[in-house]
């Protein structure tokens, strides 16, 4: 199978040149929150991962968003619809009072997409803040994702990991037969469908192979995939398009994204390890059509 580098393409996915000056626009800080006069007023105790305790003059207003890093992390830095764990306090900046928090077991971490967590000055914040980083934040009211809202939230949020945004392992030697998969820079991936008849078996193929942690049969999964017709040729599922991977769980097939994901499919990913993208295809069965899925493995929970 060929795996293009240069152009693309298929399957809803624009045009775009994957050489030379393309890059990922989902790494992009430009829009990222930065420190100011109401983020600055916000202090915390207590380790990286632990319930803060958190102090700032009542109130805090301000009309702008802004992150103050009170803790600079030296993991990856996050990117746009990248899934991350994070521990959060939520506060009222105008009172004082707790609004939410998360549980701050170490075991049970916080997930959310960035950019996709439904309160953008959270989502600001956390866009190409490092892993380890513990960030103070001020809401404006119109970043809160809340109608009506009219003071400011603080927000106290530890990112204490993160998954891969994207299968970063060692592309493989190509196969021929296959759906093509051609990839944008952020990723996602284009799938063109050969003009061979709709497959009658499953079968996969991987094409790159990553190196963490194996992916078992009742194991829940960080997934980004693209699931393309093989009559049609249009897009069926797309966590791409949507703009987060999917948290799914192998043993049942039940995602976040309110779908119940083919069993035959999700085989094909057991004893695939974390970094990993597949091609598989799935023949037609009573739930759906034939279809060629190209999946990235980001984690394992």
């Amino acid at each position: 199978m060929r795996r293009a580098t240069a152009l693309v393409v298929a399957a809803g996915l624009l045009a775009v040149t994957l050489t030379g000056c393309s890059s990922d626009p989902n790494a992009n800080c430009d829009t990222a929150l930065t420190s100011g006069r109401a983020s600055d007023l916000i202090s915390a105790k207590g380790a990286l991962g632990s319930k803060p305790t958190i102090t700032f003059p009542t109130p805090v207003d301000t009309t702008k968003s802004e992150a103050t890093k009170l803790i600079e992390g030296s993991g990856q830095k996050l990117q746009t619809g990248q899934m991350v764990k994070i521990q959060y306090t939520l506060l009222d900046g105008e009172t004082g009072k707790a609004i939410g928090a998360s549980s701050f077991n170490k075991a049970q971490p916080t997930l959310i997409p960035v950019g996709k967590s439904g309160v953008p000055g959270i989502d600001r914040a956390l866009q190409c803040a490092p892993v380890g980083s513990r960030l103070a934040i001020a809401i404006a009211p119109k970043d809160s994702g809340q109608q009506g809202t009219t003071s400011t939230g603080i927000a106290l949020v530890d990112v204490v990991g993160a998954f891969l945004p994207r299968a970063d392992g060692a592309v493989r030697p190509a196969v021929s037969g296959f759906p093509t998969v051609v990839l944008a820079p952020t990723g996602q991936a284009g799938i063109t469908i050969p003009t061979t008849a709709a497959p009658k078996t499953v079968r996969s193929e991987l094409l790159k192979a990553g190196d963490g942690a194996t992916v078992k049969k009742d194991s829940t999964v960080v997934l980004h995939y693209t699931a393309v017709g093989w009559e049609n040729k249009n897009v069926v599922f797309s966590t791409w398009n949507a703009g987060a991977p999917d948290l799914v769980s192998m043993s049942t097939g039940q995602s976040n994204a309110n779908q119940a994901l083919p069993q035959a499919m999700l085989k094909e990913l057991v004893g695939q390890k974390v970094g990993s993208q597949v091609i598989i295809e799935t023949p037609t069965d009573s739930s759906m059509s034939a279809n060629a899925w190209a999946v990235d493995i980001l984690g394992v929970l």
